[in-house]
């Protein structure tokens, strides 16, 4: 069923606006964003319009307008989810469980009204199973919902987002944005009917499309800043461009995309150029990306099946390489930025109860696996 719908975005940030609204709008379909700083929704509301510069060899200014803002308090926001084909979010994975809620209450007052039109829940965060995870959360902090209907009305398909968006510093209104952008749902996850979105992609494999990008780009993405920190840069753009640091991401995206390929049998050359053209946008300095962003919360990123630790326990289960990966996740783990809590606490695990512990709990990896010994000789080095 093609044509236009209705969607409202919970997070009208970075992503909210320069990637799901951007794409939603210029297919023709209604936004309508809930936001819970009061300030960006004022901001919003008096404007009555934004836009988003896309970089490629240029840049490309798209104007975004005639959408909604509510603030997460107002009520308007549980009457526009009412009318809306599909939920979204764009808040980071750390602050999904905030907007329970707001998705709460919008599901009772759809069940309330007999809304009878499907509605698709799509949690569109940095993670795996990202919606199934809202699920949970719903199902564990709001007992009283009706699962019986909302499973008939309601679905929770898995999503995956990928378009670099800056966070705007001087212009709130305007946002710099990679001008390619990758927004992939799990079609098996969808309640149809539900009208088709141009720039989104229904996948039959959403598990193979989530890890080619969680293993290639945001590992690339992820290391680029460890290495950029380490190195006194600020920027990616500029860390991106520094022989020592591309040479040793290279490696390590080279590694996780060999594991990716193996597993999904995914065509090899189509992989190396998806790789090495997203290498290459990274150096583009229309993208004023800070370091610091990217190496936020790095012990979420250091998880069993996140970017760095995901493809390296793969390559290592399917006899590959995984030795600049090893040492992407050694680098990560003595991180010294005092200004993240995270990254305090695990300087202070590393030294009070040892490396093959802290890589054990914090990373996943049991002691006496062979990424562990390989982690901990980088360890040793760092």
């Amino acid at each position: 069923m093609a044509g236009s719908g209705r969607i409202v975005i919970i997070g009208a940030g970075a992503t909210g606006r320069g990637q799901l609204g951007q794409v939603a709008f210029s297919a023709g379909w209604a936004v309508t964003y809930i936001e819970r700083d009061q300030e960006l929704v004022e901001v919003l509301k008096q404007s009555g319009r934004f836009r988003v510069g896309l970089a490629g060899e240029r840049v490309v200014d798209l104007e975004v307008s005639n959408y909604q803002v509510f603030h997460t308090s107002d009520e308007g926001g549980s009457r526009a989810i009412a009318d809306a084909d599909i939920l979204a979010t764009a808040v980071l994975p750390t602050n999904l469980q905030s907007t329970v809620p707001t998705v709460a209450q919008a599901l009772k007052l759809r069940q309330a009204l007999s809304v009878e039109k499907p509605l698709n829940v799509i949690a569109c965060e940095n993670m795996e199973r990202s919606s199934s995870t809202l699920k949970g959360y719903l199902k564990a902090g709001v007992p009283d919902l009706d699962w019986a209907w909302l499973e008939e009305h309601v679905g929770f398909p898995d999503s995956m987002v990928a378009r670099a968006v800056p966070v705007p510093k001087d212009d709130p209104l305007y946002l710099i944005a990679e001008a390619t952008q990758e927004w992939s749902v799990d079609l098996k996850g969808l309640v149809e009917p539900m009208p088709r979105l141009e720039g989104m992609t229904l996948s039959e494999n959403q598990a193979a499309a989530l890890e080619r990008k969680l293993y290639i780009k945001n590992t690339g993405h992820f290391s680029i800043g460890i290495l950029g920190f380490r190195k006194g840069y600020v920027l990616m753009d500029q860390a991106a461009r520094d022989p020592e640091v591309f040479e040793l991401v290279d490696q390590a995206t080279r590694e996780s995309a060999w594991a990716v390929a193996t597993k999904h049998r995914f065509d090899r050359d189509w992989l190396e150029d998806y790789r090495a053209t997203f290498l290459e946008a990274m150096k583009s300095t229309f993208l004023p990306d800070e370091v610091s962003r990217v190496i936020r919360e790095p012990m979420r990123k250091l998880t069993r099946e996140e970017r760095l630790v995901g493809p390296a326990m793969l390559a290592c289960e399917l006899g590959g390489k995984y030795q600049a990966l090893a040492k992407m996740i050694a680098l990560a783990l003595t991180l010294d930025n005092p200004a993240d809590a995270q990254c305090r606490e695990l300087r202070a695990r590393l030294a009070g109860e040892g490396p093959t512990k802290t890589i054990a709990a914090v990373c996943g990896v049991p002691e006496g696996h062979p990424l562990s010994a390989e982690i901990g000789k980088h360890l040793e080095l760092a």
